[in-house]
């Protein structure tokens, strides 16, 4: 479903993503691990087209997506749903959920049976349906960005730190999201600060460290991992 090969990503002098190479099978879910500032949000800029690559290729469900501009890979079947939730603040929940379903604004009776099945996935949601979306909780505004990057039906979907900022409550109600939507087929590409959370509900995983992939296997095998587990889930 995904394929990258030796990419690298760049904010100016500064190489964010220096030639990572990873691949991601359909109905897998894979994590990508790692501290603050490994480059993981810019790894998921680059696949989503939102950042230009410097070098390398992404390939998502056989297309080279490596120069699309991002409205085209959406076309391909990649949706992202991006770090700090990115809602439009003033447009309602079932306005923001119609802009995620933009492209299939010519369907609009699947536009529709796509939106209750969002509503029946986060009920609170369907509660706020009217509601600016900029007055919602952290909680319900992760639910909509989640909710909103499925409308398009995508094949995969790239979550960027679904659980930031969340109490754990609510963390525990997006983990569960993310198992269902695994054991309903989708693929998902997490990136995740808790690890032991994402190690979890990972088929496999990577480890991310100064822009480079250092470690992977299973999310099992992470998990008990010395290193992995002294550096990233506080075990000595």
């Amino acid at each position: 479903m995904l394929k990258l090969d030796s990419v690298r990503v760049s904010y100016g002098a500064i190489e964010a993503v220096k030639g990572v190479s990873l691949d991601v099978k359909a109905g897998e879910v894979v994590a990508i691990i790692g501290a603050n500032g490994a480059g993981k949000t810019t790894l998921l800029k680059g696949i989503a087209g939102l950042e230009p690559l410097e070098s390398g290729r992404v390939t998502i469900n056989g297309v080279d997506c490596s120069a699309l501009p991002a409205h085209k890979r959406l076309g391909v079947g990649v949706a992202l749903s991006p770090e700090g939730r990115g809602v439009f603040p003033d447009q309602t929940v079932g306005e923001n959920l119609l802009l995620g379903g933009y492209a299939l604004r010519k369907d609009p009776a699947r536009v529709d049976k796509l939106m209750a099945r969002e509503f029946e996935r986060f009920p609170r949601l369907a509660e706020r349906r009217h509601q600016l979306a900029g007055t919602l909780s952290g909680g319900e505004q992760q639910m909509l960005a989640m909710s909103r990057a499925l409308m398009s039906e995508p094949r995969l979907l790239l979550l960027d730190e679904p659980s930031l900022g969340l109490a754990p409550l609510i963390i525990a109600d997006i983990f569960r999201s993310i198992r269902a939507l695994r054991d309903a087929g989708l693929t998902i590409l997490l990136v995740e600060q808790m690890a032991n959370q994402a190690l979890s509900v990972a088929d496999r995983a990577y480890v991310l460290e100064t822009g480079r992939v250092t470690l992977e296997g299973t999310g099992q095998q992470l998990l008990k991992d010395p290193a992995v587990r002294a550096a990233y889930l506080g075990a000595h």
